[in-house]
């Protein structure tokens, strides 16, 4: 796997990272300071450490001898800014036993802020009633949304991090290294998830040694370990020049702005109107801001969305994101529910991080080759483009990088007119079949017409709009996310760009699972729908493994999660799906739902001969009606195009030539994947048999017509799963993890503490301890080559491990 932490010469990190604007090189010695301020500590002179394994000061006693220092450099600052009436001074505050008011429990040691911030980190006198008089004037509660940088401390050897190798980064790989690294990892996670940033900085203190570390969506790249009590002049010059730096120099993002009063009393008005099925979703994600104010964990910002095509600039406000992304690399989509400020309605942003690769198309781009094709069951887009601010914002670490094959990543937003709903709020399971019906239309249309291949069919890629129209509610399901889709014409060569497999892993085909080197083809993504009616079946419907936790925990790990890595680095996995779409039987039965389960029984692989596979084409697809069809569903969106029943055999020939390659893989698949041709094209591989299957479904009238609870999901009693709308990537690599604590859960309350559940990925793939169950949705679906193979395959055992425990 490809390295994502790095370490770079003390001297080159500076000039790149924080250069300076000139007079930042001081001795801090009296001589040089004005005169209230000569007679302050800019030393660490008090600090000293014994040679010995134990160390001789505790973390708390450390964090009040670094604190008054580092705030002397800040206070010193903001004094030679006194004639800048915009300047903004820092502080810094002793944050390590005071978690913020969410489901996020971790505490970063000493966080750095703004002063114009302080009120979020203000702790009343009770909560400080306990805490040392020389740590009091500095102590703090975390707060991620307004945290400029975190730091960790630590003095006990065994929990040292990063290793003391001043030539090369050399990491230790013990239980306690790699969970100090998963604390710092968290840190970046939460700033990065919470703000509008296009890097961050951090700093790290074992005893007498400091690190500083820079990290955008790429990689890490850090300094050496220096010994800051000997050169407190390197260390504090850090926190000097970043004390004068501009706000996009300190990392944050030009485009975004806190948003104006007049801006909220827009939104407040608007919010008052009825939004129809997404006013929940309107409200969960304007709601803390609206009453937390400058405190808010989801504070308001103004966007700046650039578009492409025009070169004009809209301006929307948003709140908590409503797909938030627990990533440190990669895209780092999120998604959000937006107010449009000029045409004043809501709407869909999605902001991320595309590769600067001629080989992706930018979705906006997609989505406007789907609407000249007249693709039907795609969103509509508003606007979109790469975010400047003033020029071009694009990933900087990869530069500080040799001999490496990161790739620098652009910044872009996308806005789209339709707000929906994920799929997992489906009433009924014919509902269920509906909207994949429709989102299956979506995907034939833009293979046949657009000859684009959507290459991350999933659950959260899904969604469910609503029109009203004379006061009926009419249903209808999208397609999204086409940001990893490739063109036909591109699928006919196979040119690597990534070792990694696209798809979100649940869903991947079991061909793909079981061949990792095997290119990517139409048929892959035919079967990753059915792979999410068989999800969504097992998680909200009714079904023979209800009552028995430990079968369900094993099988959902056999079918969806199960992962091994082999020495080459390649990834398998699930060969309890490839049996089951061979034949094998998907190992459970729907109850109570005869319509459902004989969809799930026929959408199985069953191998066929060519010569079956082209007579079930020429077969003619039955004539379907809507005469007795529930009326709020508009039927018509879902129904097969006559086309797919006129398709010759040359179009046979073409999906099987040019689906069979992608460019995700390097080396050629003959060797490493079994002979489609040979052994018979599967009904799975074209559009027209699952059509077919879904078509003659919506007739029948045996459906179980009791809506679902709105709260049920029964994997949530596996694990503590927090699925949303959009998706997420594996945020950890072998080198940086995120720590085993709490990650904050998108669906609950922002207010509104959980009892259980761990953090997101983690360094136990290395230590062996139980990952956090919010790990499964944070599996491998995109190019991003910098995943973990040991979190990934650490997955499988965690959920075994689970079963374990229910069965005792």
């Amino acid at each position: 796997m490809v390295s994502s932490t790095y370490q770079e010469d003390l001297e080159k990190w500076f000039s790149k990272w924080l250069p300076g604007n000139g007079g930042e090189e001081l001795g801090f010695d009296p001589k040089d300071l004005p005169e209230e301020f000569q007679n302050k500590p800019f030393n660490f002179n008090t600090i000293q450490f014994n040679p010995s394994d134990k160390s001789n000061y505790t973390e708390k006693e450390l964090y009040s001898l670094l604190c008054p220092v580092i705030q002397n450099v800040f206070d010193l600052v903001a004094y030679r800014s006194a004639a800048d009436p915009s300047y903004d001074a820092l502080q810094i505050k002793d944050t390590s036993a005071w978690s913020e008011a969410s489901d996020c429990a971790q505490c970063p040691d000493l966080s750095v802020h703004k002063a114009s911030a302080a009120q979020a980190f203000h702790l009343d006198d009770d909560s400080k009633a306990n805490v040392a008089a020389a740590r009091k004037p500095f102590v703090g509660r975390t707060a991620y949304s307004w945290t400029l940088l975190p730091g960790e401390v630590k003095v006990d050897k065994s929990q040292e991090g990063f290793g003391l190798n001043e030539d090369e980064l050399d990491l230790p790989d013990t239980k306690n290294a790699c969970g100090t690294r998963g604390q710092v990892a968290e840190y970046i996670i939460e700033v990065l998830s919470r703000q509008h940033r296009r890097f961050t900085f951090a700093f790290y203190i074992y005893r007498n040694f400091a690190r500083f570390l820079v990290v955008d969506r790429v990689a890490a790249v850090m300094t050496p370990p220096f010994d800051y009590v000997k050169d407190p002049k390197t260390f504090l010059k850090f926190f000097y020049r970043l004390a004068r730096a501009d706000a996009p120099a300190q990392g944050y993002d030009p485009t975004v702005a806190l948003a104006s009063p007049a801006s909220i009393t827009m939104l407040k008005e608007h919010m008052a109107r009825d939004h129809g099925s997404i006013e929940t979703l309107i409200h969960d994600a304007m709601n803390d801001a609206i009453l937390y104010g400058t405190s808010s964990i989801w504070p308001f910002y103004t966007v700046e969305v650039h578009d492409n095509e025009s070169d004009e600039k809209s301006y929307f406000l948003i709140g908590k994101p409503q797909t938030p992304c627990p990533s440190m690399f990669g895209r780092a989509t999120k998604g959000f529910i937006a107010f449009d400020l000029a045409q004043h309605n809501f709407v869909w942003l999605k902001d991320s991080w595309r590769l600067a690769s001629e080989h992706y198309h930018p979705e906006w781009e997609v989505y406007r080759k789907l609407h000249e094709k007249n693709v039907e069951n795609i969103a509509t887009m508003r606007c979109g483009g790469d975010v400047h601010g003033p020029k071009l914002q694009c990933t900087l670490t990869q530069e500080s990088i040799t001999d490496c094959r990161l790739k620098s990543r652009i910044h872009c937003r996308l806005v789209l007119n339709e707000v929906g709903r994920p799929l997992k709020t489906h009433q009924t399971s014919c509902d269920l079949i509906f909207i994949v019906a429709c989102a299956f239309k979506a995907h034939s249309q833009a293979w046949r017409k657009a000859k684009v291949l959507h290459r991350d069919v999933s659950d959260n890629n899904i969604m469910i709009t609503e029109t009203i129209v004379d006061g009926e509610v009419t249903l209808t399901g999208i397609l999204i996310d086409w940001d990893l889709c490739k063109y036909r014409e591109q699928l006919k060569v196979r040119v690597a760009t990534n070792e990694n497999r696209s798809g979100t892993w649940q869903f991947i085909s079991a061909l793909r699972l079981q061949y990792p080197m095997k290119f990517y083809e139409l048929a892959d993504d035919v079967e990753s729908f059915v792979h999410v009616i068989n999800w969504c079946a097992l998680r909200y419907h009714q079904h023979s493994l209800l009552g028995m936790p430990k079968s369900l925990s094993a099988y959902v790990n056999d079918m969806f999660f199960d992962c091994t890595a082999s020495p080459e680095g390649l990834l398998y996995g699930c060969l309890t799906k490839w049996r089951a779409m061979a034949g094998d039987g998907i190992g459970f039965k729907i109850r109570h739902d005869k319509a459902l389960k004989k969809v799930i029984n026929k959408l199985k692989f069953q191998p066929a001969s060519v010569r079956e596979a082209q007579e079930q084409k020429k077969a003619q697809a039955q004539t379907v009606s809507d005469s007795s069809f529930p009326p709020r569903l508009n039927f018509r969106a879902a129904l097969p195009d006559s086309a797919l029943d006129e398709e010759s055999d040359d179009d046979d020939a073409d999906d099987d030539d040019e689906g069979e390659s992608d460019d995700d893989n390097e080396s050629d698949s003959s060797d490493s994947q079994p002979d489609s041709r040979r052994r018979g094209r599967p009904k799975l591989a074209k559009h027209k048999y699952v059509h077919e299957i879904l078509a003659d479904a919506l007739q029948r009238d045996d459906w179980n017509p009791e809506p679902k609870p709105l709260d049920r999901d029964h994997f949530a009693k596996l694990l503590d799963l927090n699925f949303t709308v959009g998706r997420r990537t594996v945020t950890g690599t072998k080198d940086m993890t995120s720590s085993q604590r709490k990650r904050p859960g998108p669906t609950h309350s922002s207010r509104k503490k959980r009892k259980t559940g761990a953090s997101q990925k983690t360094a136990h793939a290395v230590s062996g301890e139980h990952t956090s169950s919010a790990q499964l949705d944070a599996l491998p679906e995109e190019d991003d080559a910098v995943a973990s193979l040991e979190e990934l395959a650490q997955v499988g055992t965690d959920l075994a491990a689970h079963s374990e425990e229910d069965a005792d």
